[in-house]
């Protein structure tokens, strides 16, 4: 049997290639095993897994038929020692040899013949715990059906193991497999259709903005593509990958994110924009003008788990550099609101070939040799898959990390994914080596950021506050108030709740 393609699960074909393979992923950590070594809860992870039937998209393969449109088709079999692998660490088996491992693995381009997926398990951390890492093709996933197949099917409760996540029959959503060669043609031809319509929508959207700019109306800071500065996140993405994790407190996040009226993924953003900022600072490379971050927009529907790519792509200015914690916060909430206006006014499809057609036209400068004369289209991702709110078990072996390892192309080698589960948001960071050659470096200015992002929160809740002589009867003859920049000391208030900071794996 067989399903169409759909026109970005294509583009993502069309792009892998041996320097930049489309593979997106996920480092799982689970706890010690209460009752045995991690060697041999690994080896009967592995022999469950092995004894399982995969279901698509897990037993297709693309196909590309000399007449008729690009399609996945089923195979009848499926060698499962070679999809899932067991893998033991040497000593002395820390973190960072195994973000190191997980970054030699990653780019590694998966066989055609072969459906599109790999997962290794690890055993012998120093920790005592039990790693595994998933790779799958981006031409089959998004991070919002990841999120839902990978972790959404893992148990609450600890208890016997579960069928796995490449076992479990895939819902098709409106894209069924058909049975004959006509179905296939005539549901090729609608998608095609709909996605031209698609494209005319979104150039008449871009001719309106055009016009308006042309006279002089004032456009809000929405989607700026080709607006951000030349870094060195923006040099030829190579082969080598360097990654590493970091965590945050969703709790503290949200109570950050009321502290501005903004959203928790305008924390996410800040965050990032700033730790970012505060590295190409210490290489003497601060940028004059704001980084410009794709952020991946999910258009899935409620319980809609397909196995295909259904995301669009805002771009979005970030914080001007230097901009303190606060100030910073302040300007990316504007202007991914404004960037979320934008979109609301496009259909899903204009907004699916929002970003083919901005890629589209990168690659076509590119090609061109207008590099250096053109802004790069986007500098940086940052992705919020979503989460999960409770805790997850594989068996008995609770879920202590989950940190999405995602893709990095050109134009842009760096790439910032996060996923929230069990009171705590776990970010990957993934670059491209020959640009950033420790991701670690990355990930420990962004922790840095929050902090100083945390202290501003506190600074804007008491300035939303009534103050004492606010709310009391001020004498006739009170004392004159002390200026800012008189020379008056500042009193700097101490929170007692404040917990201490997350800590990245070293």
């Amino acid at each position: 049997m067989a399903r169409p393609m759909q026109l970005l699960d294509l583009v993502f074909l069309l792009i892998d290639r041996a320097d930049t393979p489309a593979n997106v992923g996920a480092l799982m950590l689970f706890d010690p095993p209460p009752a045995r070594s991690s060697r041999q809860a690994a080896q009967r992870i592995v022999r469950a897994f092995r004894a399982a039937q995969p279901a698509s998209p897990f037993d297709c393969v693309p196909e590309f038929p000399a007449l008729g449109l690009p399609r996945w088709r089923t195979v009848p079999k499926v060698d499962l020692r070679y999809h899932v692998r067991h893998e033991h660490l040497p000593a002395p088996g820390d973190q960072q040899q195994l973000c190191a491992r997980v970054a030699e693995l990653h780019p590694e381009s998966m066989e055609r013949g072969r459906p599109l997926f790999r997962i290794y398990i690890f055993d012998g951390l120093d920790s005592g715990q039990l790693a595994i890492y998933v790779k799958l093709h981006h031409a089959n996933w998004d991070g919002r059906s990841a999120l839902a197949r990978l972790f959404g099917t893992l148990a609450t409760q600890p208890g016997p193991l579960g069928t796995p996540f490449f076992a479990l029959p895939q819902q098709l959503g409106s894209s069924p497999h058909t049975a004959g060669p006509m179905a296939g043609i005539a549901d090729g031809a609608r998608t095609l259709m709909t996605q031209a319509l698609g494209v005319r929508e979104l150039l008449a959207n871009i001719a309106v903005r055009r016009s308006r700019a042309a006279d002089g109306a004032r456009e809000p800071a929405g989607n700026r593509p080709f607006a951000g500065p030349h870094t060195r996140f923006n040099q030829p993405v190579t082969a080598e990958r360097s990654f590493a994790p970091f965590s945050l407190p969703i709790g503290e996040m949200r109570s950050v994110a009321r502290a501005f009226d903004g959203k928790l993924n305008d924390v996410v953003l800040a965050v990032v924009d700033a730790g970012v900022d505060s590295y190409l600072a210490s290489l003497g490379e601060r940028a004059r003008q704001p980084l410009v971050a794709m952020c991946p927009v999910s258009l899935r529907d409620e319980g809609d788990v397909e196995a295909t790519t259904k995301v669009a792509t805002m771009f979005v200015p970030l914080g001007q550099p230097r901009s303190g914690a606060g100030r910073r916060m302040r300007q990316i909430i504007g202007n991914t609101a404004a960037a979320k206006l934008e979109f609301r006014s496009l259909s899903k499809a204009a907004a699916l070939d929002y970003a083919a057609l901005a890629f589209g036209l990168w690659f076509a400068s590119h090609a061109l040799g207008m590099d250096a004369v053109t802004h790069p289209v986007v500098n940086l991702v940052i992705s919020n898959v979503g989460g999960l709110p409770d805790e997850r078990y594989l068996g008995d072996l609770r879920l202590a990390g989950a940190y999405p390892v995602s893709m990095v192309a050109d134009p842009t080698g760096l790439n910032i994914s996060a996923v929230s589960l069990g009171g705590r948001m776990d970010f990957g960071v993934v670059a491209n080596r020959a640009a950033v050659p420790d991701a670690g470096e990355i990930a420990r200015h962004c922790l840095a950021a929050w902090q100083l992002l945390r202290k501003a929160a506190v600074s804007a809740t008491r300035a939303q506050q009534p103050s004492d002589r606010d709310v009391r009867t001020t004498p006739a003859r009170s004392r004159p108030s002390r200026q800012a920049g008189s020379g008056a000391r500042r009193v700097r208030g101490r929170n007692p709740a404040r917990a201490p900071a997350p800590k990245v794996p070293s």
